[in-house]
């Protein structure tokens, strides 16, 4: 009897012994899958990320509409009062990206941006001949009126280069384009909407206008404008159909027939005169 109960002790740690294996098995071969899937899932992303469309303009855009759409998506659903806030919203914004692009369009057809600069004379292009004509004292003069800081011996302190130096950096940013210089009000249309639009082309007026200064290719640029517009239109579209969504209870048949043949039973009571108008009706269960 005592062999008996140490074989099946035996074959009882057997089983133990096996049934852990495959646990732990289990657990390696779970591991093995998620690292494969996730691995798998890292190279489609790079995949993806690597595909790209056959023009420049509009690889730039794509990444340009990551970056604005959401950010215009979540002011337009603010606008939660009525749809003219919406309409004023969509119509600014439409309006002053076109009024952003023109000029940045206008540079580059005159060369300013894409373009060659045109070349301007210096004083080592002037001919000698002409510095010869000068008389002592008019030479004298001109030595006499020019400023320190223009002397290559002049050795300015460091509080002078500091000086010059945020003079500069002012100078360029009060050259650089506001948002303000491109939103412009249309009249009639909703004031809130317009403020809204407002505060979010100043969040987006930046990246569009470095996108699209970053074509110099006339068929990118054309491309870029026209798929922007178009983009613009649609997203609107689809931020006011997500507003416009209403879920709607869920159902089944067998309850619908059943709040029918409630329904019927009631008309029928009280077209009878069973039941008043004011008295409560068991209602289906749902």
């Amino acid at each position: 009897m005592s062999q008996i109960q140490e074989l099946r002790e035996y074959v009882r740690s057997v089983l133990r012994s096996e049934k852990k294996k495959q646990k732990e098995q289990a657990k390696l071969d779970a591991l093995f899958e998620y690292r494969l899937r996730k691995t798998i899932r890292q190279i489609i992303k790079e995949a993806d990320d690597v595909i790209s469309h056959e023009s420049t303009g509009i690889n730039v855009l794509a990444d340009l509409l990551e970056t604005i759409v959401p950010i215009l998506k979540s002011y337009y659903k603010k606008l939660g009062t009525d749809v003219e806030q919406r309409k004023s919203f969509r119509a600014h914004i439409l309006k002053s990206v076109q009024n952003l692009l023109s000029p940045v369009a206008l540079m580059f057809k005159a060369g300013g941006v894409a373009g060659k600069a045109e070349e301007i004379p210096t004083g080592a292009d002037i001919g000698s001949e002409k510095m010869g004509e000068l008389k002592e004292e008019e030479v004298d003069e001109k030595v006499t009126i020019s400023t320190k800081s223009e002397d290559p011996a002049f050795i300015p302190l460091k509080a002078d280069r500091e000086k010059e130096k945020e003079d500069a950096e002012q100078a360029q940013k009060e050259q650089e384009p506001k948002p303000e210089d491109a939103f412009e009000t249309i009249e009639g249309e909703d004031e809130t909407g317009r403020n809204i639009a407002l505060q979010s082309f100043k969040r987006v007026e930046k990246q569009i206008r470095e996108a699209y200064s970053l074509l110099a290719n006339e068929e990118d640029r054309k491309l870029f404008y026209d798929y922007l517009i178009t983009n613009l239109k649609l997203y609107f579209d689809k931020f006011e159909d997500e507003l416009q969504i209403s879920v709607p209870e869920p159902t089944t048949p067998e309850y619908e027939q059943e709040k029918s043949r409630k329904e019927s039973e009631l008309t029928s009571q009280m077209d009878s005169g069973d039941v008043s108008a004011g008295e409560e009706v068991e209602q289906p269960e749902v």
